[in-house]
């Protein structure tokens, strides 16, 4: 997609599923043949299919529709073997849902049966692993399949892993029933692994390793699970129900917009203009991606000139998925509560035009989902030993740097406001965890390609934070937080002195500067030789008693008085004789070369005396 600062997705070469062409009733649409998952009077959600992983160490929830009152069972059995390990009843409610918890499993990579039935009919899921089961949510960063990111061509034909495994969650903002019998559960195999989410994939894999030390004589490590549930574009408002959108003023800022362009409007000649659109979008992408081929160094300007700007943002309706709720109704609330250990989350993009108001609308949206998925009850039936939390976990992906070209020297400093909240989130809300990724962005490029970086510090901070440290490898506890501004001080009437936490072998790195299609050379954070960087290069600025801000010099410090041994930074500039407070990373697009010995990047930060 053209990398403009409206334009935040879909990620380049995502497909979306055929809801998104208009039809707002495929959830009654008529399927030629038999839906995998119903059966006269009963149906079990989509997300439970062959080839699925289980959730170890906590109850499984096991749900569906069916006519009211009827009474449905589940079992869970060794395929090899005829009697259930394990069985549950439950008699549907008034408004055909049905729910059963069957109890906390070890993990296994021997395949399982799961049977659900009525007494009548019955509904057979084969090849059923127990393991970790991780949601990867978001918008378009989180949905980059492993095929369009960085050097996929290698990964993609080792990826050959039977106890890694995905469910791509159809994207549409209206139930569209033919998708969800279409989807399933899918093997880690070079064929099939190049539509999943390639931070998912990264999380999967390194986890798959970092829980290594759990292998046994049965057992080739513990399977892993990624439900990819996510859209590019959408707002975070987009997850989450209208009912919670309604109670407070940021929501309903956001309900308001949207009722404005659809209430009162013609169905049909939305559905059209729906219609319209998609054909010009998909026809741009098509024109942009033959483009690519015959020279993947083409810039953005020279592409639009041809082809003309992208068609976005999409025309609203009471069926996108880019409206508000679209996607919490048509996709959340059709996987959850499948069992899940934790929460992957990528997304912020789409809010910067409103970042003031994110921090609050992501915790709202981290209390509804739990919410959803029972946290109350996470611990109820646990009969294995396993690290389970009271909340359910959620990763969050800080924003990369970026900026369109565009928009140099125009910067609207909207995604420092948004990376500050996802920070905040973390040191304010329990089991909620941020890793940086100030250095994985890529100038004009919305959509930086390397997922790999990504995907390897959420799971070192999976790792560190929500397992059991016994239960992992030595090697996977490494350091997961980069240095993290601690105290700020006047040093003389021109020079302030920050201290930093997590900052062993603090130190000026590389960091990717380049622009799009540039491969990294040299490792993010590796040390450069200078322990001194001009004003426009540190990342470091200051401000004036006039509340304007100057870019400023910086040098590490090995010791400094007072702050003998901890790592600290002199920052000043010339124009500012008395520097009323600090910030690094503060910009959408800036240099972030502050490392520490593990190579993970300082948090953006800003502070005043």
């Amino acid at each position: 997609m053209a990398q403009t600062s409206i334009v935040t997705g879909p990620a380049p070469g995502s497909t979306l599923s055929d809801a998104t062409a208009g039809d707002a009733h495929s959830a009654q649409s008529d399927s030629a043949t038999a839906r995998r998952n119903e059966r006269a009077n009963f149906s079990v959600a989509a997300v439970f299919s062959d080839h699925m992983v289980l959730q170890r160490h906590q109850p499984v929830t096991v749900f569906g529709t069916a006519t009211p009152g009827a009474f449905i069972t589940v079992s869970i059995a060794l395929s090899s073997e005829e009697s259930p390990m394990s069985s549950g009843s439950a008699l549907t409610d008034q408004t055909g849902q049905w729910t059963i918890t069957l109890p906390a499993m070890a993990a296994s990579a021997a395949p399982h049966r799961l049977a659900v039935t009525d007494g009548t009919d019955a509904i057979v899921f084969d090849d059923v692993l127990i393991g970790e089961v991780w949601l990867a949510g978001g918008q378009s960063n989180m949905e980059l399949e492993l095929r369009n990111s960085l050097h996929p061509e290698s990964t993609m034909a080792e990826a050959f892993d039977p106890l890694l495994r995905f469910y791509n969650t159809p994207k549409t903002g209206s139930i569209d029933l033919d998708a969800e019998n279409a989807s399933g559960w899918e093997l880690c195999t070079p064929d099939a692994v190049g539509v999943m989410s390639a931070v998912g994939y990264y999380f999967a894999s390194t986890l798959r390793n970092g829980l290594a030390a759990e292998r046994s004589d049965d057992m080739d490590g513990v399977p892993i699970g990624i439900v990819d549930c996510y859209i590019g574009g959408t707002s975070i408002t987009c997850w989450m129900g209208r009912a919670r959108l309604e109670e407070s003023e940021a929501g309903r800022e956001y309900l308001d917009r949207y009722d404005q362009k659809v209430t009162g409007r013609d169905l049909d000649e939305m559905r059209h203009e729906w219609n319209r659109w998609q054909v010009d979008f998909n026809a741009w992408n098509a024109n942009i991606a033959a483009a690519r081929e015959v020279d993947p160094n083409a810039t953005w300007e020279t592409l639009n000139a041809q082809y003309g700007e992208c068609p976005w943002p999409p025309p609203m309706t009471p069926f996108s998925q880019y409206r508000p709720c679209g996607a919490f109704e048509a996709m959340v609330s059709r996987v959850a509560p499948y069992t899940i250990h934790g929460v992957l989350w990528y997304q912020g993009e789409e809010d910067e035009a409103y970042c003031d108001r994110y921090r609050f609308l992501l915790g709202e949206m981290i209390d509804e989902w739990r919410g959803l998925w029972n946290d109350a009850s996470r611990g109820n039936g646990r009969d294995i030993s396993g690290p389970v939390h009271a909340q359910l976990p959620f990763l969050i992906v800080q924003l990369p740097r970026w900026i369109a070209r565009t928009d140099v020297g125009r910067d609207s400093f909207h995604w420092p406001v948004i990376r500050e909240a996802q920070m905040d989130a973390a040191r304010t809300i329990d089991d909620v965890h941020t890793v940086v990724t100030l250095d994985c962005g890529e100038f004009d490029n919305i959509h930086p390609l390397d997922k790999q970086t990504v995907g390897e510090r959420l799971t070192a901070m999976a790792l560190a934070r929500v397992y059991d440290e016994e239960s992992v490898v030595a090697d996977a506890l490494r350091p997961v937080n980069g240095p993290a501004a601690a105290t700020i001080t006047a040093d003389g009437a021109d020079h302030l002195i920050v201290t930093f936490a997590h900052a062993d072998s603090l130190h000026f790195g590389h960091y990717n500067g380049d622009a799009l299609g540039t491969d990294v050379d040299v490792p993010l954070g590796e040390p450069i030789d200078a322990d001194m960087l001009p004003a426009g290069e540190s990342g470091f600025a200051v401000v004036d008693e006039h509340g304007d801000w100057h870019t400023a010099e910086a040098r590490i410090l090995d010791g400094h008085g007072d702050t003998d041994s901890v790592p600290s930074v002199m920052v000043w500039s010339n124009d500012v004789p008395h520097p009323q407070g600090v910030r690094y990373g503060w910009f959408s697009w800036g240099p972030a070369p502050l490392f520490n010995e593990a190579g993970l990047p300082a948090e953006p930060f800003t502070f005043s005396l």
